[in-house]
């Protein structure tokens, strides 16, 4: 589960440098995303019928995450960059 309570679904892999597997889950409430390594006892067929997706890490997604916070923000607020 996330943070919001809401349940979490396998949505994609992807192949990390070193060979690992990661299975990306995503929150049906709040779209969170958490990235878990494979376990000994997956199903790997199971994993790789699941769409493979560009890696990424925790600290790409929290950045994407306040871009898309900053600029809902700016929209709410009628904020406008100047340009020099």
């Amino acid at each position: 589960m996330s943070d919001c309570g809401c349940s979490m679904e396998a949505v994609g892999c992807f192949q990390r440098p070193n060979g690992e597997y990661v299975i990306i889950h995503r929150c049906l409430g709040c779209e969170f995303e958490r990235f878990n390594r494979i376990a000994a006892d997956d199903d790997f067929d199971l994993v790789l019928s699941l769409p493979a997706l560009p890696p990424r890490t925790s600290r790409e997604m929290k950045a994407q995450q306040v871009e898309v916070f900053l600029a809902e923000q700016q929209e709410q607020w009628g904020w406008v960059e100047e340009a020099s």
